[in-house]
């Protein structure tokens, strides 16, 4: 009983605590309002889960530190076994020779040995899973004594693919070259084939389980624009990945090994470009997506228009890619919107090779989110493209919010050829790969050709066929050539209509001239008698014959002008009575004067 007054107070501090939380809530998120309206706008409107887990175990796992005599671990914790420990995947039967260095100015430890060899030289791997692998190879001309390596010459396949043609260094650099393929048998062999007098090395080799997810089996392919399947029978060989607007990531900040270069030097100059970026937790990926893709910290950082919102801009962000045009290309696009405030508010345009790749991209409407991740692959033959290959985004004309344009991550893989050769035109078995360009020439040539013989044999049929009397002809164009085959042409009559010069036209069906009655008049001087008298004397020939003809404005023939020679024994075609001014055709301008003469003679004027 005594208790029950003291109900209220505790009642009443309960309440004025609860109220005072509130309050601070409401005071903590207005000041989050104020201050980063961004980060916070982006963690509400986002519907994907936060990054994933990008963990992934390899099932194949060959790592060769080539000519070590120890084994090396790499900064993100790889380990890559001795020469003496990889003997059991090689089959050399040559002289074994180890170079090494105890320093040098390379990336890693597992540069300053290699493996040479003066004859063929095989390395054969079981795989746990078939599947997507990831083979790396990587070359830096370590000194030797016995061997110049920057001068080595060589060629290196996998089974029946060629991923080097007579490849050499011809400075001391350090090179990777990096393949993703689709291995289908349990056993795959890399060799090495030095050329004839020459010797191959290698440092390292990688030969390492990938995730199915990398590659999809369709994409969309430009020039011409299509639905391109089957992606998944394809080798590949990265030639570009860039962090668009990012640092460099190199393998150890990526689960699958990979490295990210920095795009500043391939962003063509004098275009008004930033960069902008966010934290990566930032970043989410819709579902479906994964960080094995590509890894948050490439969303998180993009190259943008540095005059966004501006009223018109006119100009696009250009990336320039120097390649080999005679391979076709997968183009892989990184985006994630960490500019905008709100939903549809970004739209831009993203160009390929000076053509239209996506039109108004929004990627709200793509991945239902700010700060989401999206990529889309595009085929592209670069033999239908000028090189170097561009890849530009722009705004849109059109008023659909925010005037800018932003790309995220951008890789570059070639695709292997006809003959299954990644470097050169070359096969395993010395085919050669069929150029599409040369391909193209070949028809049309073959076509000119073609078109050239059918047209000196219908000469010859009509030679065979030519008058008996074709010598007494005043040109050879007078059987050869039809005289009237018709109306149809490129210009109809009425675009001469009114020009005082006359004009050849070609027709469809047949060759021919046209003269219009002003045109008559003007050659005979409006009708002068001395200027007609001179025109018809030129125009008499052996085999004379009567010939009659229509005017403009009808008039009477007199005998005389009805006994007018010509230069051709066929009759001139009578034109149309109701035509203003009349026209005539005739085949052989040689003896147009005397024409005109004596047409003005039939109509007696």
């Amino acid at each position: 009983m005594e208790r029950m007054p003291r109900g209220p107070p505790v009642h009443l501090h309960f309440s004025s605590s609860f109220s005072s939380s509130l309050m601070a809530i409401a005071v903590v998120l207005f000041c989050l309002v104020l201050t980063g309206p961004t980060t916070l706008l982006v963690t509400a409107v986002s519907t994907g889960a936060p990054a994933k887990s990008d963990s992934f175990t390899p099932q194949d796992n060959y790592l060769l530190d080539c000519g070590a005599t120890n084994q090396t671990t790499l900064p993100d914790k790889r380990v890559f076994l001795s020469d003496q420990n990889s003997t059991k995947f090689l089959s050399y039967s040559g002289r074994d020779i180890q170079a090494s260095v105890p320093s040098a100015d390379v990336p890693l430890p597992i540069y300053r040995s290699a493996k040479v060899f003066v004859s063929d030289a095989t390395y054969s791997f079981h795989m746990a899973r078939p599947g997507w692998h990831w083979v790396r190879l990587h070359f830096y001309p370590v000194n030797n004594n016995e061997f110049n390596l920057q001068h080595s010459k060589f060629t290196v396949t996998l089974d029946t693919l060629v991923l080097l043609h007579e490849f050499s260094i011809n400075d001391a650099k350090w090179v990777v070259k990096e393949y993703l393929v689709n291995v289908t048998t349990e056993r795959f062999s890399l060799k090495f084939s030095p050329v004839k007098g020459s010797s191959a090395f290698i440092n390292a080799i990688e030969v390492v389980s990938a995730p199915d997810i990398l590659i999809a089996d369709s994409g969309s392919a430009l020039f011409p624009v299509a639905q391109q399947s089957g992606l998944s029978k394809y080798s590949y060989e990265t030639v570009y990945r860039l962090n668009c607007g990012g640092p460099v990531i190199s393998s150890q900040n990526d689960t699958l090994g990979r490295t990210w270069a920095s795009d500043g030097s391939f962003l063509k100059p004098g275009l008004a470009a930033k960069n902008v970026s966010v934290a990566p937790n930032i970043v989410a990926y819709p579902d479906g997506g994964s960080p094995l893709i590509a890894p948050p910290s490439i969303y998180a950082s993009a190259i943008e228009m540095e005059n966004a919102n501006v009223t018109t801009p006119n100009f696009n962000v250009t990336w320039n890619l120097d390649i080999d045009s005679s391979f076709t290309y997968l183009v892989r696009l990184h985006f994630c919107d960490i500019v905008s405030k709100s939903l549809n508010d970004l739209y831009f345009n993203v160009y390929i090779g000076g053509k239209m790749a996506i039109s108004g991209l929004d990627l709200s409407t793509e991945t239902g989110g700010l700060a989401m991740a999206y990529y889309k692959d595009f085929i592209v033959n670069t033999s239908m493209v000028s090189p170097p290959l561009t890849v530009q985004v722009g705004p849109m004309n059109e008023n659909t919010g925010m005037k800018n344009a932003i790309l995220n991550g951008l890789e570059v893989l070639k695709i292997n050829n006809s003959v299954n050769s990644l470097d050169g035109e070359f096969g395993v078995d010395g085919k050669t790969a069929s150029n599409p360009t040369r391909g193209t020439v070949a028809a049309v040539g073959f076509a000119m050709m073609f078109g050239a013989f059918v047209g000196l044999g219908a000469m010859a049929v009509k030679w065979r066929k030519r008058p008996q009397d074709w010598r007494k002809r005043n040109s050879f164009s007078s059987w050869l050539l039809p005289l009237h085959a018709g109306d149809s042409s490129f210009m109809t009559s009425k675009t001469s209509l009114g020009s005082r010069k006359s004009n050849f036209y070609s027709s469809t069906t047949g060759l021919g001239r046209y003269f219009s009655f002003a045109e008559l008049q003007e050659a005979t001087k409006n009708w002068d008698p001395n200027a007609l008298q001179e025109a018809s004397s030129q125009g008499k020939a052996e085999d004379e014959n009567k010939v009659f003809a229509a005017a403009a404005s009808p008039a009477t023939v007199t005998p005389a002008a009805a006994t007018a020679s010509t230069s051709d024994n066929r009759p001139i075609s009578s034109p149309d009575e109701s035509k203003n001014p009349a026209e005539v055709q005739v085949i052989d301008e040689h003896s147009g004067t005397a024409m005109f003469a004596q047409f003005a003679a039939l109509n007696g004027r």
